[in-house]
């Protein structure tokens, strides 16, 4: 009985150039320097897994050291061709950087690196996940790649090429290798099925493609798996399989928000969560139906990877929805649901009631938000905070114009929360708008005047800095009008005597706390135990 057993990936590595998918741009330059006896010394081949770049290499080996036909591939009907295929060729040396980081690793690579060949013309040097190597290892290899020798020719592979030495990169001719695209997966993966006798349809294929994320290697695996656990495949065992959240699902969910159903969406986000659904999958799937939803809302019928069906309900749940106000809601989701945090569930949660206002037209869509991006508004240019000084009149400077009706302690707290909430990731000075702001007293609204009073001089004087940047203004004006509305003054108070004399205000000053705030932090209520 045979032990030996190849998977389906490394049963069809590509053999020749022209069995890459996905990657003429660097096949067919190769093809053509081979054609022309002008190769380089040193190759870099960068790029996402499971996309070609050691399969490349190895072609690459055989064509330097065999004969080449007309189209630049290598003549594979040899021992060399064989011997490389199946890994015994002695002048091709190839290693994983990730177990052989060290220096004496690739001292002892390279140790031979003077002599010739044993039976090839060249010696290749296929390095794989390169960026691993220690610093040392890589002052090691420089020297190889400043003055190699004539029958060397080094090829190094990474999936992440900014964490290699610029002097790594500069002496070495960079291929970026790209993902697989859906069409070229599933040609391949029907290759491979008719000659493995898999049995499946085409739609199965397509969903293996989408699911493998550009990689050709993780298809192939998962054609595997398939037509091992199964002989009748299916996209729902297919599913049930690999964990993968239905886009029905989602499509049911988003029909709940879209007809602003709360109690069934609570109610199914509750049943999901019994059933041990990944939030994170199910919000990526969510997002992915939302997007098809912006191609069939502006006239996309068939959209590879989905069948005719799928894409028919989809363009149903959005028929009537405006494809700006869409995208807009998309943009806003995302941004939602990017908030990092240990408690991922209940923001989802959150985040998706939060999308029943906002297709229900509460939020941000309002007709009167619109209204400010009309011609016949003039924009206010270079806005400055009106300032209250202690007991003195108010000095007039530029204003940011909102619209509010005076309001209880509690809904002031509401409103102001939902400003910060837009303002968390504003960054554009030192600090985090979002976080400074954060610092203030409740705001009160009196009369046509929204009152920021801050806790301390110098967090008082940090926003004012900050107010001087154009981009933050205008930041604190979106953010502002989104909840306020238009026609209020926002008013700059001057903290208390008391607390500009205090102390603790000179801890604020600190590089440690700036550096602190700058990242987000807030400052907390000093609290008697």
């Amino acid at each position: 009985m045979s032990l030996k057993r190849e998977v389906l990936y490394q049963k069809w590595r590509p053999k020749l150039f022209s069995d890459v998918m996905g990657q003429d741009h660097i096949t067919v330059t190769l093809r053509n320097s081979l054609l022309r006896n002008k190769y380089a010394h040193a190759y870099l081949f960068t790029g996402p897994r499971g996309v070609g770049k050691t399969s490349t290499a190895r072609i690459l080996a055989k064509a330097l050291n065999l004969d080449v036909d007309e189209q630049g591939e290598p003549i594979i009907d040899t021992k060399i061709s064989e011997d490389i295929d199946n890994g015994k060729f002695l002048d091709l040396i190839e290693i994983d950087a990730a177990s052989n980081r060290r220096i004496d690793d690739i001292r002892s690579l390279l140790e031979n690196v003077q002599f010739m060949p044993s039976s090839g013309k060249y010696k290749v040097y296929i390095i794989d996940e390169v960026h691993m190597l220690t610093n040392e290892a890589f002052n090691a290899l420089l020297k190889t790649l400043e003055e190699p020798p004539p029958q060397v020719i080094m090829i190094l592979a990474t999936t992440e090429y900014q964490k290699l030495p610029e002097t790594i990169v500069s002496r070495c001719q960079r291929f970026d290798f790209r993902n697989v695209s859906n069409s070229e997966v599933v040609k391949r993966l029907k290759l491979i099925s008719e000659n493995e006798n898999i049995v499946c349809n085409e739609e199965i294929l397509w969903f293996i493609a989408e699911n493998s994320s550009g990689s050709l290697r993780d298809a192939c695996n998962l054609l595997e798996q398939l037509s091992i656990a199964f002989d009748d495949i299916t996209i729902d065992k297919a599913r049930e399989l690999f964990g993968i959240i239905d886009e029905n699902l989602s499509l049911r969910i988003l029909e709940l928000i879209i007809d602003n159903n709360k109690k069934e969406l609570i109610e199914t986000l509750q049943d999901l969560r019994l059933r041990g659904i990944d939030f994170k999958m199910l919000a990526s799937s969510i997002i992915d139906v939302m997007r098809l939803g912006v191609f069939t809302v502006n006239g996309s019928t068939e959209i590879q990877g989905y069948s005719i069906d799928f894409v028919s309900s989809v363009s149903s749940i959005f028929e009537n929805v405006q494809s700006k106000k869409l995208i807009l809601i998309l943009e806003k989701f995302i941004e939602m649901i990017s908030l990092r945090t240990e408690h991922f569930d209940p923001l989802l949660d959150s985040s998706l009631m939060h999308l029943t206002f906002m297709f229900d037209g509460e939020n941000i869509f309002e007709d009167k938000k619109i209204k400010t991006l009309q011609k016949d508004e003039t924009p206010v240019k270079n806005p400055v905070i009106e300032t209250i000084q202690k007991d003195e009149t108010p000095v007039k400077n530029p204003v940011i114009e909102t619209n509010a009706k005076p309001s209880s302690d509690s809904i002031e707290k509401q409103e102001w929360e939902k400003v910060l909430f837009d303002l968390r990731r504003a960054k554009f000075g030192k600090m985090v708008l979002g976080a400074l702001l954060r610092n203030v007293e409740v705001p009160k609204k009196i009369e046509d005047r929204l009152i920021l009073k801050f806790k301390s001089k110098s967090l008082h004087d940090h926003f004012k800095a900050e107010w001087q940047l154009e981009l933050a203004r205008e930041a604190v004006k979106k953010a502002v009008t989104d909840v306020y509305g238009n026609g209020i003054k926002l008013v700059l108070e001057e903290p208390d005597e008391e607390q500009k004399n205090n102390p603790r205000s000179n801890l604020l000053e600190s590089d440690i706390v700036k550096s602190a705030l700058a990242m987000g932090a807030k400052v907390e209520e000093e609290r008697e135990e």
